[in-house]
């Protein structure tokens, strides 16, 4: 799933056939808010240079909500949106992502899945959606830097080089479990703090001590909720001890995550 306004291309995610879910600085250009009728979304493709593909779907922008506390230039900053479209028709290709409604593991290193378009070099560009295996925690360790209060809104990766967020991937989700919890942030260095500034040359897609950051969604499912009433409601708390948490089963639970057509092998992205 990618959108695109001019010249400008990123990520968002179906998590209804008329509802997105994305990273809300994807939606700002100088300080202002996308106008709708600028926005087009292209769905169930893998190449989007490809106009022949059978299962291209596009749609324009019908309205746009950024989260009231979103806060641009700053780490942790309520940086989710929502983009409403006429609705998709749900196919082979093109399939929604289930919202995790469960809290996270604290202190605890999780397997998940990326995806992206982003270019995995300065110097090339990628129009191929790119899958990415990585681990994922909510840890001091794994988020360096971070104050309590902002790790309480991000999920990070455990680093690993030659892998991770590249330019362009802002938006995406980060999927455990067959479940979407996260939605690509931002990468920062822990020295490095003016986070959406022009990175310094060390900060290479993939570059050994870059901190990728994703906006975890759980704390946000209320918000989500007053919009898109088909996701699950907010839990009493959004992490937990592993010895500590006893769910109650959930047997209307999807399981399977879908990313069409895609090799099943990680890549470095």
């Amino acid at each position: 799933m990618i959108f695109v306004h001019l010249f400008r291309f990123f990520l968002t995610a179906i998590i209804t056939e008329q509802w997105l879910l994305g990273a809300a600085h994807c939606y700002i250009i100088r300080g202002k808010r996308i106008d709708p009728k600028e926005m087009f979304i292209v769905a169930g493709i893998l190449d989007y240079q490809d106009k022949s593909c059978k299962w291209r779907q596009v749609r324009q922008a019908l309205e746009i909500h950024l989260h009231p506390k979103f806060k641009e230039k700053q780490i942790s900053k309520n940086d989710i949106g929502l983009v409403k479209v006429e609705p998709f028709e749900f196919n082979l290709a093109v399939q929604s992502i289930p919202l995790s409604g469960k809290p996270f593991p604290i202190d605890e290193e999780v397997r998940c899945t990326a995806a992206g378009w982003g270019d995995t070099d300065r110097m090339s560009f990628n129009s191929v959606l790119r899958k990415l295996d990585v681990i994922a925690a909510q840890s001091p360790k794994a988020c360096p830097g971070l104050q309590i209060n902002q790790r309480r809104r991000v999920i990070c990766l455990v680093q690993d080089e030659g892998k991770g967020l590249c330019d362009g991937d802002s938006g995406g989700p980060l999927v455990c479990d067959g479940e979407m919890v996260g939605v690509a942030h931002q990468v920062y260095l822990e020295t490095y703090k003016n986070f959406f500034a022009p990175p310094p040359d060390s900060m290479d897609c993939g570059a050994r001590e870059i901190v990728h950051t994703y906006m975890f969604t759980c704390p946000f499912l209320d918000w989500i909720k007053s919009y898109v009433p088909e996701v699950p409601p907010q839990p009493p708390h959004c992490f937990y001890r592993r010895n500590s948490y006893h769910p109650t089963p959930d047997y209307r639970r999807i399981n399977s995550f879908l990313l069409p057509f895609l090799n099943q092998s990680s890549v470095n992205h």
